[in-house]
């Protein structure tokens, strides 16, 4: 399309919904189960080791933004060994039931199921992976860390009064991980195109009510993210991300910040001390509990692949037997398309 723009941007990061949906998966896949650890790529023998020696029991696993953390002990009791996990761009966490694949250099963590239940194996490579003891390591992160609009207790009225005596721009406040846990840079263009508000405004020349409706709109967004597998929810693509002209046909403005490209609609987003207030909204119900069932990722992914956008603009993580397949089987498809012309050729 030609209000596509041709950018060099770099692969996006996991964002939050994409760390939740992990997450939700292994909740009812792993969590309870009595597993054994290896560190296939040597990286993390020592983390490996300690889930062991904790008694190799996934107890549960916390979500803030897009940094995870998987407890391990031993059942019916308080986990004594957490590991830290931050995808970064390219990081992925796959379970598998049927056929396991062969680990990769990339692979920190292989965990393989010891009890009666059905057996599995999961593969982990991440930017971060680092283990500790929950009460330190923990701890001390989830403290730094701001309100996640995808748990249940996040706190909105945190973000507005980090607003409040904030006077940074709201698009660099927005990916400030110490207000808006999980939030990134697709999200950060998409949720203020919405909002109405433009990047460079103050973030304490906005209203209480400017800075709630934000909220809304970033909790719907990475709800519908959460839910469909896509960044775009239930949309066909950005509004105004790598775009040169936005979803209501004004003239799309990109620029750095904070180190990477933001984008603003000049008809949509306008940038005055004078702006009036966008309306108010009823603040959505932050967390995912209450969405039910999500889309699986291998329908997610395959919307991806039928609508022709690449793999890679929205790095997914969530990875099983299902997505494998498809993918094995979508790698066969242009062999298969290139030997037509040639069979054509032939009946001629």
């Amino acid at each position: 399309s030609s209000d596509l723009r041709d950018h060099s941007e770099p692969a996006t990061m996991v964002e939050g919904d994409g760390c939740h949906r992990v997450a939700a998966q292994h909740r009812k896949s792993l969590v309870g189960r009595k597993m054994a650890a290896t560190s296939p790529n040597k990286r993390f023998t020592a983390g490996a080791q300690a889930i062991v020696k904790a008694g190799g029991v996934l107890l549960k696993i916390e979500v803030h933004g897009k940094n995870m953390f998987y407890f391990f002990g031993t059942k019916g009791k308080e986990p004594t060994v957490v590991v830290h996990v931050h995808f970064g761009m390219a990081g992925a966490f796959a379970v598998y039931k049927g056929e396991e694949p062969e680990t990769t250099g990339n692979t920190r963590l292989r965990l393989e199921t010891l009890d009666a239940g059905p057996k599995l194996a999961a593969h982990l490579s991440a930017m971060t992976v680092v283990h500790g003891v929950p009460a330190k390591l923990y701890a001390t992160l989830a403290a730094k860390l701001g309100s996640d609009p995808l748990r249940e207790d996040a706190d909105p009225e945190s973000v507005v009064a980090t607003c409040a005596s904030a006077k940074k721009p709201i698009g660099g406040i927005l990916m400030d991980q110490s207000c808006f846990a999980g939030v990134g840079n697709i999200y950060r263009t998409e949720t203020l195109y919405e909002a109405g508000i433009h990047p460079n405004q103050p973030a304490n020349t906005l209203s209480r009510k400017e800075v709630l409706q934000l909220w809304s709109v970033v909790v719907k967004q990475m709800q519908a993210g959460f839910k469909t597998g896509s960044i775009w929810g239930k949309k066909s693509g950005s509004f105004c991300y790598g775009r040169t002209t936005s979803a209501c046909g004004g003239k799309v403005k990109s620029w750095t910040m904070g180190g990477r490209t933001v984008y603003a609609c000049l008809k949509r987003q306008r940038l005055e001390a004078g702006r009036a207030p966008v309306s108010a909204a009823k603040v959505p119900k932050a967390g995912t509990a209450h969405l039910g069932r999500m889309t699986p990722a291998v329908k997610a992914e395959n919307k991806k692949r039928r609508t022709g956008e690449g793999l890679a603009v929205q790095h997914v993580a969530l990875k099983d037997d299902a997505t494998r397949a498809a993918s094995l089987k979508a790698k066969k498809r242009p062999a298969a398309a290139a030997s037509a012309p040639a069979k054509r050729r032939r009946m001629k």
